[in-house]
């Protein structure tokens, strides 16, 4: 694991989004393991006030782009001006990494344009740390095909996203666009700083989200997976500076900057894709909801609705997991997932007495506390190197994810 002399230096983006009332938590959060230096934006300024930034992350909050700098006088030879402070060159100089958080449409286009009228867009112009955002707004902004565009430029120049999550949102609209919860914003933070580059090297295969089977062209067999623990494996893995190839279902989830994504969508396109790619990893990760079975006979138009009875017939389809066992060489790692909606140790121990991976992950799904579609996750895991399954209480899926791959390290 790699250790910095020091704490690691975080420069704070806060821009004019409604939930810039959160920063002052999100600064606890972060000052619990980095030092945390604040920008705000104009915009921002309306909705915290600084005095309370400043006494949050205990240093004075930056705003404007000239602050601390003198006028330059008629005639002043070139080179002897004194400029006391230039703060978005100083700033950038000693971050660690850059966190907009919350990140406005306004910020992502300045950034995606390379535009620099204050001092958040300015030294992120000129700084050569890592660059994350925390999009925060109105679901049809985030829909709109000008925010889409911009945020794909940036994933496309190595810009981590965190979120934006999907649910209430404070216009009273409900869709994407949620800032992500400080919690989860500094567990990541901190998972970066405290295992960067512990797995280089590494090539990491992870399957996530859920698979469809097509009945017509208009209707399929799916599940309600929403790829977020199997996304969260991969981010875990990127974190620790492994090569991730992340081979997802159907999913609402914004691409992981840094990962090799390969869309599928039914379980014969992801068994291809892991059989393609599993002689040359280290460690294959079964996260995603694979449909156990497919309809024998797919029909080439819309079946139509004229019995009260319908009757399909199924025929089971190619077990990936079991076939990645039979053919994994000695240093490759295995880690398979149970998801039961009862008798939860039992019918995982079943299953793992089955497919013997060096871990199983279990967890219920089903009902009002299923794992599926939420944030948070509780978890049973059998390990080959341990006596007893462990069980990981309840908590964010990220955090799982970290203690997942810490299982391994053990």
């Amino acid at each position: 694991m790699t250790q910095h002399p020091q704490k690691p230096r975080v420069l704070l983006g806060i821009t004019g989004s409604v939930a810039a009332y959160k920063a002052v938590d999100l600064i606890h959060q972060l000052k619990l393991f980095a030092q945390v230096k604040v920008v705000l934006t104009e915009a921002g300024s309306k909705l915290v006030p600084v005095k309370a930034l400043e006494k949050a992350s205990g240093s004075e909050v930056w705003t404007s782009l000239f602050k601390g700098s003198t006028p330059i006088a008629p005639g002043t030879p070139s080179g002897t001006h004194p400029f006391a402070v230039v703060p978005h060159i100083e700033y950038a100089k000693s971050a660690d990494l850059i966190l907009i958080a919350p990140a406005t449409a306004d910020i992502l286009a300045k950034l995606s344009f390379g535009l620099a009228d204050d001092l958040l867009s300015t030294l992120c112009l000129y700084a050569t740390c890592p660059l994350w955002v925390a999009p925060a707004m109105n679901v049809k902004m985030w829909n709109h095909p000008a925010v889409k565009r911009n945020a794909q430029a940036l994933r496309s120049r190595g810009v981590r996203f965190l979120g934006p999550d999907s649910g209430h949102l404070a216009c009273g609209e409900v869709g994407d666009g949620r800032f992500v919860e400080p919690q989860e914003i500094a567990l990541q933070v901190k998972s970066y700083f405290q295992n960067s580059n512990c797995w280089a090297g590494k090539k990491v295969l992870v399957t996530a989200g859920p698979t469809q089977e097509p009945i017509d062209p208009v209707r399929m067999i799916s599940n309600h997976s929403s790829g977020k623990m199997g996304y969260a494996l991969a981010q875990a893995a990127l974190n620790r500076g492994a090569e991730v190839f992340l081979v997802t279902g159907p999913t609402k989830l914004l691409p992981l900057t840094g990962a090799k994504m390969i869309p599928v969508r039914t379980p014969a396109q992801m068994r291809e894709q892991v059989m393609k790619h599993f002689s040359k990893i280290d460690l294959f990760v079964m996260a995603a909801a694979v449909a156990d079975y497919r309809v024998k006979s797919v029909l080439k138009s819309k079946l139509k609705k004229t019995e009260n009875e319908l009757s399909l017939r199924l025929v089971k389809n190619s077990d990936i997991l079991g076939e990645v066992l039979k053919r994994r060489k000695p240093f490759q790692k295995v880690v398979g997932f149970a998801a039961e909606t009862d008798h939860l140790k039992q019918n995982a121990l079943d299953k793992w007495k089955r497919k013997p991976c060096d871990l199983l992950v279990a967890n219920h799904v089903g009902g009002r506390q299923s794992a599926f579609e939420n944030d948070q996750n509780e978890l049973l895991v059998f390990s080959r190197k341990l006596a007893k399954p462990v069980i990981l209480k309840k908590d964010f899926k990220s955090k799982l994810a970290e203690k997942i791959l810490d299982l391994l390290d053990e």
